[in-house]
């Protein structure tokens, strides 16, 4: 790799040529770096609620609580409420014994975190506060339960085609999927350091690489096109298949609240979501963490924004019991598609999001992850983590974070992952195995680009083997992880300058899925983290939410 020359005149030169293609100027000969397309997928316009989240404005009934238990009073809204309609929550506390189960698209519209506060009480009867999820769901076709795909399988396809009538309408969500190949390169495979991860995909996780989609119309029988270009190469000699997510939610919303989990302590979620699609979290905050705060399976094309996430349960960071080993976790993601989780909040947990199988094409954006920790105070918690087979085209973009982004083989593979503008910081009190990137053994094609990485005078290394217990900028366990990534434009605190790619282009988009500073941008600067701003980071992240 070369290094880029840091005096004044250069990093004027690269901001001005950033600005120019930000604002259209043609005078720039410079091209804007480009991700091989191999390597990425097209994350804009294509995740997310499409058209952004919508503002229902239907009020069904407004509730206030009745100060003993309000669990009646609250499912029996649930259940009558229309689709689309919203049930408004006034300020207060509405006690719960027991799961408020959701089957359509109805809206949970309370006054403002800490303001309208769903809290669980001891003895709770239930394994969530909150579960979202169809009156039954499989993964089958009418018949038969799944149909070969025969056409469509170079990446980038919007139809496809399959060996047998397959049924499908306008409106269905599908699953692509295809064999895992331990041998192929990068390798697919759901067997890792914690043994076979038979929840990672269809059939006891052997299927763990897979896209779930939309069809938005049947040209015939045997071929249907999709919302958005397919994400991978799929091979025909692995047996690719087609079948519907039969049963789902679609439109549900949850807003301006506090679901508080302390009391209860409900095991799996403060909220989980199954089969859910084009749906929405906004502004809502989960406090206690026994597993998991917020669980999601086979989402697809759901926002979660400006939310907070914080405290293991028990609500105390001296309890080593709470954080790590499937204990004190943010979110726990597995199986879905174009999801994005942007502008939240992560803290006193013991990781922010683990993306598991078959977790394809989402974006995880602009969040604060601080204060993670993960069974002692000896080892820092994981920001983000690909942690279950196989997680792969997924964008990590513009985090502000102060614990390690992390791509692990627990569970089994990944790969081609993007990690774009982040800021991570090594919070010090750990005493081994802190690193900004670090990625274990068969997390392959992995691409870093453009992050601010480490703090000068602190990092010592700028690359160790796992084993090791250096503070570093990066740690790849086995060769293959180093040979296959793809790291440009970072800024690093061991060489205190920019590391490039060779002559790759060194102007860099301001996002990879935006088209422009979003609606709930709070900051002058756009974008706010990279080696081509001025600074490269902020101090803390002022973006969005008011933290």
């Amino acid at each position: 790799m070369t290094k880029c020359n840091t005096n004044g005149r250069g990093w004027r030169r690269i901001s001005f040529m950033a600005f120019a293609l930000m604002t259209g100027l043609s005078s720039v000969a410079s091209a804007t770096y480009n991700i091989p397309a191999t390597r990425k997928v097209t994350w804009q316009g294509n995740v997310g609620v499409r058209g952004d989240v919508p503002a229902a404005t239907t009020i069904y009934t407004v509730l206030s609580p009745n100060g003993s238990n309000d669990t009646a009073a609250l499912q029996t809204a649930i259940n009558n409420c229309p689709q689309g309609q919203v049930i408004k929550l006034n300020p207060g506390t509405y006690k719960i014994s027991s799961t408020l189960t959701v089957r359509k698209g109805v809206v949970l519209r309370g006054s403002g975190m800490g303001s309208t506060i769903i809290r669980g009480l001891s003895g709770f009867a239930g394994s969530q506060l909150i579960l979202v999820e169809p009156t039954s769901w499989s993964y089958s076709l009418t018949s038969p339960a799944s149909v070969a795909l025969s056409g469509g399988l170079a990446k980038g396809s919007t139809t496809i085609n399959t060996s047998a009538i397959h049924g499908l309408a306008a409106g269905d969500i599908i699953l692509i999927d295809q064999v895992n190949n331990g041998a192929d390169n990068p390798p697919v495979s759901n067997q890792g350091d914690g043994g076979a991860c038979t929840w990672c995909g269809r059939a006891s996780g052997g299927r763990s690489l897979g896209q779930y989609a939309r069809v938005t119309s049947v040209p015939s029988s045997t071929s249907a096109t999709l919302e958005m270009p397919t994400y991978w190469p799929y091979d025909s000699t692995l047996a690719p298949q087609v079948v519907k997510v039969a049963g789902q939610v679609t439109g549900f919303g949850i807003e301006h609240l506090t679901l508080d989990n302390s009391l209860s302590a409900a095991r799996e979620a403060a909220m989980q979501w199954d089969n859910v699609n084009s749906s929405w979290a906004v502004g809502v905050e989960m406090v206690s963490a026994y597993k998991e705060l917020f669980r999601v399976w086979n989402g697809y094309r759901n926002t979660i924004r400006s939310c907070k996430f914080h405290e293991g349960s028990p609500t105390t960071a001296t309890s080593g019991a709470s954080f790590g080993g499937n204990r004190g976790y943010g979110i726990w993601f597995s199986g879905g598609s174009a999801n994005t989780f942007e502008n939240n909040e992560f803290y006193h947990l013991a990781l922010a999001i683990t993306f598991n199988g078959a977790s394809s094409g989402n974006v995880f954006a602009y969040n604060y992850l601080h204060d993670l920790y993960h069974n002692s105070t000896s080892t820092a918690g994981a920001g983000i983590s690909f942690h279950g087979s196989h997680a792969m085209m997924n964008l990590i973009e513009g985090n502000y974070s102060k614990v390690s982004m992390v791509a692990d083989n627990y569970w089994g593979s990944s790969s081609n992952n993007t990690f774009f503008r982040n800021r991570v910081i090594n919070e010090t009190g750990f005493s081994c195995k802190q690193y900004a990137v670090n990625i274990h053994g068969r997390q392959q094609y992995y691409n870093m680009i453009g992050n601010v990485l480490g703090t000068p005078g602190f990092e010592t290394a700028y690359e160790t083997p796992q084993s090791s217990c250096a503070k570093a900028i990066y740690s790849f366990a086995d060769g293959s992880g180093l040979a296959t990534s793809l790291r440009h434009a970072n800024w690093d605190s061991v060489n205190n300058q920019t590391m490039w790619n060779g002559s790759d282009d060194r102007v860099l988009p301001a996002s990879l899925y935006l088209a422009g500073k979003p609606a709930w941008w709070r900051a002058a600067n756009w974008p706010v983290i990279g080696p081509d701003r001025s600074p490269m980071a902020p101090s803390a992240p002022t973006w969005g939410m008011p933290w």
